[in-house]
């Protein structure tokens, strides 16, 4: 394409990491502009419209707490619906072809004696996060977390039983990583920034509080006050970067700058060109920093019929059957609305699947879980992450063990001209939304605090 486009600052990835970053930057003067491959803006969140319901759903990240203040922010400014989370009654727990219920704050099923292991793990997990430093890649602790995965921490921390397979379910259920995959390290730093999985649970003023309708209208209101400096199926090809500048060739044209953040995952990054190539430890962090996988579906029915049973939705899984389901409907419904999240080990169970197999097993988790009404839904939607050209897999890659303390000290560095975003990048919220709008502003403050060459 003839296109050349000349900005200060060329921001690549149009979810919620890189439109922040990019506003923040117009606000403070700088020209910029952000480069999105798919059609639309919005990265991990994806919030199509349901025809019953009337209003949109979301297949991507959704809840918030307002101790995310940056997203919160947000949600007001761009007047985004937002409800709280229902938790009235009792939850469910599958342990393979076993159903329990019990209130919130337990694990249904779970004996007198699994319960005090897994609440005596759950303590020396808090105490890593306190013996941790604040940069967690070094000391002696550090080094021999990240040369174990987090599944041979759990293993050494619990006997097997129920306990243990609920603590292996945090690295699928926060990440979309199997525990075999990550390192200790990585996945307990993590959390601990991140609030720890009690906050990270609590459906009440934690992590899963509160939930957007439609999460991707964030997105498309920042894009509407960039006025025109976002550029859709803009996929970057080809980086030319020296001393002089940057050059950007894309699907839709020639972007030239001074400067660049990368907000996406590393292995999207790996798919570009680069001249002259990047550093070869910045290339070798990228092929270690992957992505796990995520898979989620929303289910609408007629009415919450799992309310008339004493069931507050919110469905749990310590055999893998899912990672999580909740109730979505509110405080007073004219429909029922359940969610179901796939991810790490569950997901595995659901993506190779076509797509008839796949709701038939979804709708069947759920009917196991809630009663065999979940099996007619009115309306069903999914999304698999993984099958994202533009995404990767789930939202936050993850580090596999031994880079932690290899890189942690540069992971967040600028690489000449190039600065890195995304959820990935953030130190505190990792894998969040709020995360996302954390590492956008980190990236923008260290472009507006660098003088220029």
């Amino acid at each position: 394409m003839d296109r050349v486009e000349r900005r200060q600052v060329i921001v690549i990835g149009g979810g919620l990491s890189g439109l922040y970053a990019a506003l923040q930057l117009k606000e403070a003067g700088k020209s910029v502009c952000v480069l999105e491959a798919r059609d639309r803006v919005g990265g991990l969140t994806l919030s199509p419209h349901s025809p019953v319901l009337g209003r949109r759903v979301d297949l991507g990240g959704q809840w918030v707490s307002q101790q995310h203040r940056r997203i919160y922010a947000l949600i007001q400014r761009y007047q985004v619906p937002l409800v709280r989370q229902f938790a009235t009654g009792e939850r469910v727990c599958i342990q393979e072809d076993q159903v329990f219920r019990g209130p919130m704050g337990t694990i249904p099923g779970m004996n007198a004696q699994d319960w005090q292991s897994y609440g005596q793990a759950f303590e020396t997990l808090y105490k890593v996060f306190d013996d941790l430093p604040a940069n967690p890649w070094e000391g002696e602790l550090a080094a021999r977390l990240d040369r174990m995965t987090y599944d041979s921490w759990v293993r050494e921390i619990l006997p097997p039983g129920m306990a243990r397979n609920a603590l292996l379910r945090l690295p699928g259920a926060y990440y979309g990583v199997l525990p075999e995959e990550v390192s200790a390290l990585e996945l307990i730093q993590k959390l601990r920034g991140c609030g720890g999985p009690r906050f990270m649970s609590d459906v009440e003023t934690g992590g899963m509080s509160e939930h957007m309708w439609g999460s991707q209208l964030v997105s498309e209101g920042m894009a509407g006050d960039l006025q025109g400096d976002v550029f859709l199926q803009a996929a970057a090809r080809r980086v030319d970067w020296s001393t002089a500048g940057v050059a950007v060739q894309t699907d839709a044209g020639r972007f030239e700058a001074e400067r660049v953040i990368f907000a996406c995952a590393p292995a999207m990054i790996q798919q570009v060109g680069f001249a002259p190539a990047l550093p070869a430890a910045r290339r070798l962090l990228h092929q270690r920093f992957p992505n796990g996988r995520n898979t989620k579906a929303v289910a609408v029915y007629d009415r919450p019929f799992w309310r008339d049973k004493g069931l507050n939705g919110h469905v749990i899984s310590t055999s893998g059957a899912l990672t999580a389901a909740l109730d979505i409907s509110g405080a007073d419904p004219d429909r029922g609305v359940m969610i179901a999240l796939f991810s790490g080990k569950a997901a595995l169970r659901v993506d190779p699947l076509d797509v008839p197999a796949r709701r038939q097993m979804v709708l069947g988790v759920l009917a196991q879980a809630l009663g065999a009404e979940a099996l007619a839904p009115q309306e069903f939607h999914l999304q698999v992450w993984a099958d994202e050209d533009w995404s990767g897999g789930a939202s936050s890659p993850f580090l596999v063990p031994g880079q932690l303390t290899q890189y942690g000290e540069s992971l967040r560095a600028p690489t000449g001209p190039f600065h890195w975003a995304g959820t990935h990048m953030a130190t505190e919220y990792r894998g969040y939304m709020e995360g996302a709008l954390a590492a956008g502003e980190a990236a923008a403050r260290q472009i507006l605090e660098t003088p220029k060459a």
